[in-house]
């Protein structure tokens, strides 16, 4: 059974981060708007919060979690997909975004290979090809959390992904990507970092199947000392306290900064004791559609952005069209996941 209201966020951080992808002015108020962390945290951790509750429902039927890697493969195909699309039209049509995929058009007896592998993805391409991943290795960790007699053993299994993450500040992923070619682009978002988000959403999920009295009153007492971080983490972010800003390493991107994780995972717990208590309350109708065909979604909006990047600078940064823009493709996107609802539906 789907949880509304986590499709309807899920449909909300993707219109947030469409229109952080489409640049100033808008993104100047949207990103990082409640603090040190983006929509991309919170739909990693969705993804893993509602894969996991899928998992349990599904363990009967198919208790390897086979709809994983189907679901993976086809996250593959959309990707593939949309890197063939419009790096034929960077070629022929689109010169302005042609430096994207210029490394496969340099080197296609390497890039080609590395890109179908998943290891070269050009910029703005690079979310799909992790959640690739991520599916692969959950269909194998996902049956371990179901099969968890306790919530102690689901913090148990939570910790090599913790492990991995504290590794991965080291410097791990460029150690590795250290034996492909110089052009090579891996993309943005660290893989060893950013599984710790995945991974949480599916602890937390399989913990919560696991609730009992006395650990909902702890997490009750607690929503108090969560909101008066949350706030400050908020204001310190916004430069309104008179401190620092922290250093990157604390609020890194790329590697997923403990600071950065932390004030996201305070809010993640805020937005769920508001989901428990008032299950209608983060509920909405437009935005639950398009949470529903996120995969559609997010791919449209990955050819609907570069299509954009590829308009002279004279209409891209002025106004008024750096506001129409988005604010269409934003409709737009709602009406191709209306157009993937059952006709019953629509």
């Amino acid at each position: 059974m789907r949880i509304r209201a986590l499709d309807s966020i899920r449909g909300l951080l993707l219109l947030q981060m469409t229109l952080d992808h489409f640049g100033k002015p808008i993104s100047q108020y949207l990103y990082q708007c409640f603090g040190f962390f983006s929509a991309a945290e919170g739909f990693f951790f969705l993804s893993g919060f509602v894969g996991m509750y899928a998992a349990v429902s599904k363990q009967a039927k198919d208790p390897t979690q086979s709809w994983m890697r189907k679901r993976a493969v086809r996250i593959w195909l959309y990707h593939i997909s949309t890197l063939m699309l419009m790096g034929t039209l960077a070629f022929f049509l689109l010169p302005r975004i042609r430096y994207l995929f210029q490394p496969i058009f340099n080197h296609p007896l390497q890039a080609i290979p590395l890109s179908l592998s998943l290891v070269h993805t050009p910029e703005w391409m690079d979310i799909l090809p992790l959640y690739v991943i991520l599916m692969l290795v959950g269909s194998f960790v996902f049956p371990r959390y179901v099969k968890a007699k306790n919530k102690r053993q689901v913090f148990l299994l939570w910790l090599p992904s913790l492990g991995l993450w504290f590794v991965s500040q080291f410097g791990l992923r460029d150690a590795l990507n250290g034996v492909f070619p110089r052009w090579t682009h891996h993309g943005v978002f660290d893989p060893f970092s950013w599984q710790l988000v995945y991974f949480t959403g599916a602890a937390v999920a399989a913990w919560w199947k696991r609730t009992d009295t006395n650990s909902t009153r702890i997490v009750n007492k607690a929503t108090l000392p969560l909101v008066v971080a949350f706030t400050f983490c908020m204001l310190w972010s916004h430069q309104v306290l008179p401190l620092e800003l922290p250093g990157d390493a604390l609020t890194s991107r790329e590697r997923l900064g403990v600071l950065r994780f932390a004030d996201f995972f305070i809010f993640m717990m805020l937005i769920g004791a508001i989901v428990r208590k008032w299950p209608a309350a983060l509920d909405f109708k437009f935005t639950n559609v398009i949470g529903k065909h996120s995969l559609d979604v997010y791919s449209s909006h990955i050819v609907f952005l570069l299509l954009w990047f590829s308009t002279p600078g004279s209409v891209r940064y002025a106004f008024p069209w750096n506001i129409i823009a988005p604010a269409v493709t934003c409709v737009l996107l709602w009406t191709i996941a209306k157009l993937r609802e059952p006709k019953t539906n629509r």
